[in-house]
This record gives structure tokens, sequence and C-alpha cells, in this order.
């Protein structure tokens, strides 16, 4: 299995999050928005399809959706703020392949959210050639 996408093994890592002791109020809005809002994630890829891994630590499951629209996985949740307020977050990644959509799972263990999504089998098919 091959990595697709690391940014939970990421040396940058350690910036991130020294980053989030970081004084936000000294800098604009956007950027506070946009700061902690995104799960850090793993993507790996193999002959049988995609295993996805997002650190999801401190949601609660069901406050976790994992969706499959059009070959587009997204991950949404909401986090709860130390100050009691809540926090939205969500990841889209597209698909690289047909994927069989019936036996997609996802669990979460340990703050780890875990979705497998198998590859749909190759059919092969004869191609009739008509006489013109």
């Amino acid at each position: 299995m091959r990595a697709y996408l690391n940014t939970i093994g990421n040396p940058w890592r350690v910036f991130d999050e020294l980053m989030s002791e970081f004084p936000y109020e000294l800098l604009n809005t956007a950027w506070r928005t946009r700061a902690g809002r995104y799960p850090r994630v793993n993507v790996w890829e193999s002959d049988e399809g995609l295993a996805v891994e997002a650190e999801v630590a401190g949601v609660e499951p069901d406050k976790l959706d994992v969706a499959v629209d059009a070959n587009v996985l997204t991950i949404k949740g909401e986090r709860e703020q130390e100050d009691g307020g809540t926090s939205e977050f969500q990841r889209s990644f597209n698909l690289p392949f047909e994927l069989e959509s019936d036996k997609i799972k996802a669990a979460v263990k340990n703050g780890m959210l875990t979705v497998t999504i198998p590859r749909k089998a190759a059919e092969k098919r004869r191609i009739a050639i008509e006489k013109l």
C-alpha cells in the first residue's frame, strides 16, 4: 500500500502545533477562521481501494458525517470548544477511481476516523465492431 496523502506523519506538523498556540487575535479574522478547522488526514491507496484516516479527537461519532457523492468523499464534523462553543469542519476528496459505494465502511477509534473505500472491480466488456 502506498501513501496517497500524508499529513499526520508530516514533519511540518510541529509547525502546525506551534501555530495553534499563536495569539491569533493579532491576525485577521480570515486566518483565525481557517486555523485548526480541518483535521489532518492520511490517504492510502492499494489495488483494493483507498483507506482514509482523519484525526477527529474530541469529536463524538454522532457529530461526524461521512458521505460519498459522485466520487467525492466528504467528511464533516462538529467539535466542542473549550469556551463552550462549537467549531464545524469539512474536508472533501475527489476519488481517483469508481467505487463500490454500498461497501464503504467508517469507524472511529482513539480519536482516529478510518474510512475504507473499495475499488469497483473492472468489468471486461467486448465491444462490437460495426460494419459501415
